[in-house]
């Protein structure tokens, strides 16, 4: 059977952590794991902006480089491990709506990290984690430690090798 298992992230490298962390967790699951990694962005009001909008498009503006490379070294890492791994968008304003997604996309846990500090980029980019919080949905919180060496670098692949992550009980 194939866990849903919904990630927050600012597509930084670092926010991949949890997914690592996830995958790690689930390892000895007979199951695959599905992941989605979900960012909050606050959609536009205007007619001309709708007509023209592109998630394709706007993923791609908000996707570094990095990013997308330490996804695909986590692909490559855990192929046997992941079913599916997919980036998506909430653009819901209200809890109804996020549970609504929550029981659309069958999440089966929602992994979080009270300790980390969500770098959002864009104007319209929001914190996912008040909704989260407020959800029905199996939380499993997560609190890892950057090591001193690499706390303030750049967002960089290594990120996600120098990272301890400890499941909170």
């Amino acid at each position: 059977m194939t866990k849903t298992i919904l990630i927050p992230t600012d597509f930084t490298v670092k926010s991949l952590n949890l997914a690592k962390i996830a995958l790690q967790k689930n390892l000895s699951s007979q199951g695959k794991v599905r992941l989605i990694l979900v960012h909050g962005f606050w959609m536009s009001t205007s007619i001309s902006d709708l007509l023209f909008y592109s998630k394709k498009s706007l993923l791609d503006k908000l996707e570094t480089a990095d990013f997308r490379a330490s996804c695909k070294l986590l692909l490559g890492k855990y192929e046997d491990k992941i079913d599916q791994m997919t980036i998506d968008l909430f653009s819901g304003r209200n809890q109804s709506s996020f549970e609504n997604y929550l029981e659309a996309h069958n999440i089966d846990e929602v992994y979080i990290s009270p300790s980390y500090k969500y770098k959002l980029k864009n104007s319209s980019s929001f914190d996912l984690n008040p909704f989260i919080a407020k959800s029905k949905v199996k939380q499993v919180e997560v609190n890892w430690e950057l090591s001193a060496n690499h706390e303030d670098t750049q967002d960089e692949l290594s990120a996600l090798f120098f990272t301890h992550g400890q499941i909170a009980h």
